[in-house]
């Protein structure tokens, strides 16, 4: 029997995890999907409060400071006789009052007191045009910004038996999995990952894939950012490990067809939730997985092994690197 602990740990895997299809699960991406986004946010709610309630705002009235500015400026664009006309009007009655200065000049007809006004207003309107396209891009940008793209996440595809990730410029990254021995033999990981005010007791699960085609060595950072606990980026491990060896593994009972991002942790909600989605192009997947499985079928026994042995040495450096920091990065 599952014990509370152990349950509510499974449970927050759904934060970082999400089931693509009968054979295929993915985690989520942590810094550019949770951190970029939960900062970017955090700035515009901040600039929105200085601006809106500061510089002579108030709170019963914010942004009232900047909204008159910007309806006078557009009542004067759209209408400049509304504002010409009442100087004209002051003019005549200097005009008709003995002594002024203005009753000494020649009179003036409407049209050509207004000329000096409409050559300002000219320029005016074409700094309002765009001053008005520049306000309209910064709001898309802004709300570009707040609901940005959830970027793709690492997938381990278990009847295929590979682990991928699809970049923004879908590429693919591919590991293998090995038939016998640790099923994330393919690949390296670290546990102790990029995380912004981490403490040094918070991280990113990072991974890095030596890809056979392309022989790059691609690395990015998964998991929920902010992390639910410390142990997090372990049980996401045991979970791939359970995927990839287990017919029904437990967590899939607790996991969903998305991401969970409303819960207890309102700084996940605040960081996760209501982001665009960037589409996961299927036909190239697939198109790339099997490519990799046929340069896979080509190599020997010996070449296969080889390859695992190196990931191996690589995984072992990493793990020593984090024991020195006396960080314990093996997961049992």
């Amino acid at each position: 029997m599952t014990s509370n602990t152990n349950k509510s740990r499974l449970k927050a895997l759904a934060y970082s995890i999400r089931k693509r299809g009968d054979d295929e699960i993915e985690i989520r991406d942590s810094i550019y999907d949770g951190y970029v986004r939960g900062f970017l946010r955090f700035l515009i709610i901040a600039g929105f409060i200085i601006i809106g309630f500061g510089g002579g705002n108030s709170i019963t009235e914010p942004f009232g400071t900047q909204i008159n500015d910007f309806k006078r400026d557009y009542e004067w664009v759209v209408d400049p006789d509304a504002f010409i006309m009442p100087n004209y009007e002051d003019y005549i009655k200097l005009y008709n009052t003995e002594g002024t200065l203005v009753s000494q000049d020649p009179f003036e007809t409407y049209e050509e007191y207004r000329k000096p006004y409409l050559k300002r207003w000219e320029k005016d309107k074409t700094h309002f045009y765009i001053y008005s396209l520049c306000l309209l891009m910064l709001f898309i940008a802004v709300l570009f910004a707040f609901f940005s793209p959830r970027p793709r996440g690492i997938r381990i595809n278990r009847k295929k038996r590979l682990i991928y990730w699809q970049t923004i410029f879908t590429s693919h990254s591919i590991a293998y999995v090995p038939d016998s021995g640790d099923p994330l033999g393919g690949l390296n990981y670290s546990r102790f990952g990029l995380y912004a005010f981490g403490e040094h007791e918070r991280f990113s699960l990072q991974f890095w894939i030596d890809d056979y085609l392309s022989k790059r060595r691609t690395t990015a950072w998964f998991g929920v950012y902010p992390s639910p606990s410390a142990e997090h980026n372990g049980d996401i491990i045991r979970a791939m490990r359970a995927y990839l060896t287990e017919e029904n593994p437990e967590f899939l009972n607790y996991i969903g067809n998305d991401f969970k991002n409303f819960g207890a942790n309102l700084l996940i909600t605040f960081s996760n939730a209501f982001a665009l989605r960037v589409p996961f192009n299927r036909k190239k997947a697939d198109n790339a997985l099997e490519e990799a499985l046929a340069i896979w079928s080509k190599k020997t026994a010996n070449q296969k092994q080889g390859w695992f042995n190196d990931m191996r040495g690589k995984q072992k450096i990493i793990n020593e690197n984090h024991k020195r920091e006396e960080l314990d990065n093996v997961v049992e």
